[in-house]
């Protein structure tokens, strides 16, 4: 009886190993916690505290670098995902997102590898065809695109039905503008710090504000980093042939940087995507060329 009730007791105890993982589990899902309530700079600390007690767990990476594409820190993401699909070389969603963050940070070969990848992985994956046939739009290769939005559709991803039929409409869609390089600095110092002289975008292949993520994507600090930014919402209605009767906003966004002498900064930039003129480089900034 007595070794039975040993026994019993010695199952009860948890071996440090087996206690470790138990606790990347517990901030595992504390942090899934965290980041469906919109928490993700919390969500980040507790999946960076589970990667450090279980690094070969991939969903852990994963979800990281989901929360960190979310919060635009892109090249941190990238960094995740790849982690991700080493640990997990056939997870598809590890390229996909890859491919995300890849595009964000106007690496397009990267990008379209990686969504192609996906597709290799599963060909039937609806998500991977709808975002690279974003890619394929975005690079003005609209067959290519087209086919790529068939496919998605094909595969029961709805979203994909609005694209689809505007492959199948013969008449001529709203001008789009993609952009994909920035070549001009403005001469302004004012230029897109003020309402006067916003940055005018105009709508890309993937409308609404998608042309002002690509711009600021574009844009880079001059230490040649990355800049962060954050939408603050909309201000300053000006006359607009493009706006609801006559009328169009700006929208505002808070960018971060550095500064020449490595200093963290910040800045309000104004953009519009209802009107287009090619847009230019702050003045005291770089772009990804």
């Amino acid at each position: 009886m007595k070794s039975i009730i040993l026994l019993s007791i010695c199952c009860l105890l948890l071996t440090p190993a087996v206690a470790q993982v138990s606790e990347a589990q517990k901030s595992y899902e504390q942090g899934l916690q965290q980041a469906q309530a919109g928490r993700l700079d919390e969500a980040i600390v507790l999946f960076t505290k589970s990667i450090e007690l279980q690094p070969n767990d991939y969903y852990a990476w994963y979800n990281r670098g989901i929360a960190k594409n979310m919060l635009g820190r892109h090249a941190e993401a990238l960094a995740d995902f790849s982690q991700t699909v080493k640990l997990a070389p056939t997870y598809k969603k590890g390229y996909l997102n890859r491919g995300i963050a890849q595009k964000r940070l106007t690496n397009y070969a990267g990008a379209l590898a990686d969504y192609s990848y996906a597709l290799r992985l599963d060909p039937n994956y609806g998500e991977a065809y709808y975002n690279r046939g974003m890619l394929y739009e975005l690079l003005s290769k609209r067959d290519s695109a087209c086919v790529d939005y068939n496919k998605a559709k094909v595969a029961g991803l709805k979203i994909a039905q609005a694209k689809v039929d505007l492959c199948n409409d013969p008449a001529s869609p709203v001008p789009t503008y993609p952009i994909l390089h920035l070549t001009q600095i403005a001469a302004d110092k004012k230029y897109g710090f003020t309402a006067e002289k916003p940055i005018l975008v105009g709508k890309g292949p993937e409308g609404g504000p998608a042309n002002q993520h690509a711009y600021l994507n574009l844009l880079r600090d001059s230490q040649g980093q990355p800049v962060g930014y954050k939408r603050l919402g909309s201000c300053c209605e000006y006359k607009s042939d493009n706006g609801f009767l006559g009328m169009a906003m700006l929208d505002r966004y808070e960018i971060t940087y550095l500064t020449s002498k490595g200093q963290a900064a910040k800045a309000v930039v104004y953009l519009s995507f209802y009107d287009y003129e090619e847009p230019k480089i702050l003045a005291g900034f770089r772009s990804t060329e």
